[in-house]
């Protein structure tokens, strides 16, 4: 049986689930905005992410007699528990991670291939890394006011005046 980081970290799947942190969508609005992914894959990765509880069917509406589902994301399933970060080898994470850069990688190269280098600034285009020298407890309180700051804006909804823009965060320990 796979867990729920491996069933989440296959290409499709991730793209489909990123497309829902979005927007809830039908499996014809996830085919147009993904563009190349066939309508048989789809429904197989979807029905994958709804077996998983990582994906849900929020709402169902009637077009023309048939019925249409509409997809959304089960966000507390996403996250990794302290069991299950526990539950897996240097290997499995270091694997996870991997698919994870790789995936970064194809959004970064989509994102730089559309876009003139004169944009980049204005696009709010940055990435960097930056040393953060905390105590546990500063480092708690960084944790707890950095999730307070993402959900109150990852909250926002979509609209016409807003741009989505992704944020990717890595936190790496030093160990020391």
């Amino acid at each position: 049986m796979k867990n729920n980081a491996d069933i989440l970290l296959h290409p499709v799947r991730m793209r489909i689930v990123q497309a829902l942190l979005e927007e809830k969508m039908t499996v014809y609005q996830l085919i147009n905005k993904l563009g190349n992914v066939p309508q048989a894959t789809m429904y197989r990765q979807l029905s994958t992410l709804v077996d998983a509880s990582l994906v849900k069917v929020s709402e169902e509406r009637l077009v023309r007699g048939t019925p249409e589902k509409i997809y959304s994301v089960e966000e507390e399933h996403l996250r990794l528990s302290k069991q299950d970060i526990a539950a897996h080898s240097q290997d499995e994470h270091l694997r996870f991670f991997m698919v994870y850069n790789a995936h970064l990688l194809t959004e970064m190269q989509q994102y730089l291939l559309s876009r003139d280098v004169e944009n980049y600034i204005e696009d709010g285009f940055r990435y960097g890394i930056t040393p953060l020298h905390l105590s546990e407890e500063e480092k708690k309180e960084f944790f707890d006011r950095y999730r307070a700051l993402i959900g109150e804006f990852a909250s926002k909804k979509p609209s016409p005046d807003r741009k989505l823009i992704k944020l990717a965060t890595t936190f790496i320990p030093t160990g020391d």
